[in-house]
């Protein structure tokens, strides 16, 4: 049952903050960080000589200052490339106990998947994920207290039973009001100031919304901006013929309405254009899209940006760490004796009435499980080298999956840059990011009045969608990028340089689903969500959306699907 019309509050009856602090203010209306699931192309660590990015002379010479300490962090993917490029390891046959359910990978989808089996009654689950600690790319970094984002940042209010469910599990939702609606723990609701937007070389707040008369655009563009957001917070709460909300998770649980369906056939900037707003307005909402999807407006979904879009205009909630967050609270419910890191997996195959798991440990030994049923929570566009069975029945739905490679900088400050908001874009700038969030905004108790002396993380998004970017960042230096975005950070918030003391790489090879005109109900995104035998998939990409919120929906989907072949 959907919660979307009847159950949220009124985001514009949050309070507002005084006048004075608005040039540092950003609208309430946060976008929906997606959930990044896939693997890290060209991860090596490289420690550097200290210091902050500039020159210096020595003698008669401009020699370049040295550059901070940092690091290269994240998946490690020589064994991935491996497979891909067809190397075999002998399978040896199967040994121990039979689980009820092997669970392959350990990000978002695969702990909900398993923490919801347990809680269906399966007593013998194990999830097998290839790096230290689970979580995919939702995993901690940093303190816990104070900890950063590797990737993912956010997530929407929750609008169904499912979300509910999960969120009241890890002690984000508190309770139910009378009305039916979640009661969030206050410290889990972003605080304002959240957005602001970098045009012409000044920021401006609540670009969407409140501060829109504020941009330095004409009258009839504001008009345009305007009818944009008031169309899209229509379309979150509209409700279809057949009783079912427009937008919804999973995916297939949303209205059936043709005229809502065929959004999926033309690209948003086409959605635009149809409307008769200019193409100014695709043009200022191209660093959310990259963001978001790794796609501009031209190259996305209708379907697929309405459906952010509409979310983005409601309240939005965050933890110490983003998803990671989440990620951890999952892996602690689920429980470390049924979790293996460091176990990469090598073939996933069905055998008569049992499950056979081969994988290798950090000491290269290669080990078979079986299990009653599997769960493959991976991304899609590595399962056919996993799953000879997907190969044996010619599903080759990976060539209709598109991914956009990343890096993710988090940037490690002595004090907190004056005049940001918890997410920060760019605008006309040809910078390698998109978009700046300050890693420790979620939780203040307010944000507003955090002190400026406090140090900080400045998590940089950068979607790589150019020709020839997957190569570029297995092969650029460590240092060329942070010199990269050091300089860039430089440009918009002058004097940076002086305060940052480490940056920190994350370089996501496939990390971004792309998706695509037509792909949300297209034949190979709803196809490859069906079992194989004995093995459900789970993972964001088959719902089609790269959120948090399509990964739990997929979990949900591939446990029930268990859940029968188990008799729970």
């Amino acid at each position: 049952m959907s919660k979307r019309s009847s159950h949220l509050p009124n985001p514009h009856a949050l309070p507002e903050p005084p006048r004075e602090l608005l040039p540092t203010l950003g609208g309430r209306a946060v976008r929906r960080r997606d959930f990044l699931n896939g693997l890290l192309i060209g991860a090596s660590a490289a420690l550097l000589g200290g210091g902050a990015a500039g020159c210096k002379k020595e003698g008669t010479e401009t020699v370049p200052d040295p550059l901070p300490s940092g690091q290269d962090k994240g998946d490690n993917n020589s064994i991935c490339h491996q497979v891909r490029d067809g190397k075999s390891w002998e399978i040896p046959a199967a040994t121990g106990d039979l689980y009820d359910c092997i669970v392959i990978g350990g990000g978002i989808s695969g702990l909900c998947t398993a923490w919801r089996l347990q809680k269906l009654g399966a007593k013998k689950v194990l999830v097998l994920e290839k790096e230290e600690p689970a979580g995919g790319f939702a995993r901690l970094d940093g303190p816990a207290e104070s900890a950063w984002g590797q990737a993912a940042a956010y997530t929407v209010f929750p609008y169904n039973d499912n979300l509910i469910e999960v969120y009241t599990e890890l002690g984000v939702v508190t309770g139910i009001d009378p009305e039916g609606a979640p009661i969030i723990d206050p410290k889990y609701l972003l605080q304002a100031p959240v957005n602001n937007a970098f045009i012409d070389g000044k920021w401006y707040p609540e670009p969407w919304d409140a501060g829109i008369d504020d941009l330095p655009y004409d009258d009839a563009l504001k008009a345009d901006l305007k009818a944009f957001r008031d169309d899209m917070i229509a379309w979150y709460d509209y409700v279809g013929a057949d009783g079912l909300t427009g937008f919804d998770t999973p995916s297939d649980a949303s209205t059936t309405d043709p005229d809502v369906r065929a959004l999926d056939n033309i690209t948003f900037a086409e959605y635009i254009a149809n409307k008769g707003w200019s193409s100014k307005v695709a043009d200022f909402y191209t660093p959310y899209c990259r963001s978001a999807f790794g796609a501009a407006p031209d190259a996305l979904s209708a379907w697929a940006a309405i459906n952010f879009f509409g979310s983005e205009f409601q309240p939005s909630m965050s933890q110490p760490g983003g998803n990671a967050y989440l990620a951890k609270k999952f892996a602690d419910k689920v429980g470390a004796a049924n979790i293996l890191t460091k176990s990469f997996v090598l073939q996933v195959k069905n055998d008569a009435d049992r499950v056979l798991v081969s994988y290798m440990d950090k000491d290269d030994v290669v080990t078979t499980l079986q299990a009653k049923a599997a769960v493959y929570a991976g991304p899609r566009y590595i399962a056919k080298y996993l799953l000879p069975d997907l190969v044996a029945a010619n599903r080759f739905e990976a060539k209709d999956f598109h991914y956009t490679p990343y890096l993710v900088a988090n940037v490690h400050v002595s004090k907190t840059p004056a005049g940001l908001g918890y997410d920060n874009w760019i605008h006309g700038e040809q910078l390698l990011f998109t978009d700046v969030i300050l890693a420790d905004w979620a939780g203040l108790a307010d944000a507003a009045n955090a002190p400026l002396s406090r140090a900080n993380t400045i998590t940089c998004y950068c979607p790589l969608t150019g020709v020839g970017q997957r190569e570029e960042l297995l092969s650029k230096r460590f240092e060329d990028y942070e010199k990269l975005v050091l300089d860039d950070l430089e440009k918009v918030l002058p004097g940076l340089g002086d305060t940052v003391t480490g940056v920190d790489l994350y370089r996501w090879g496939h990390a971004m689903l792309a998706s695509g005109k037509g792909f949300i109900f297209g034949a190979s995104r709803v196809g490859a969500q069906e079992p194989q035998g004995l093995i459900s998939f789970a993972c964001h990409d088959v719902d089609g959306l790269p959120a948090f919120e399509n990964a739990v929906a997929s979990a949900y989907r591939a446990s029930t699907e268990v859940a029968a072949v188990l008799g729970l």
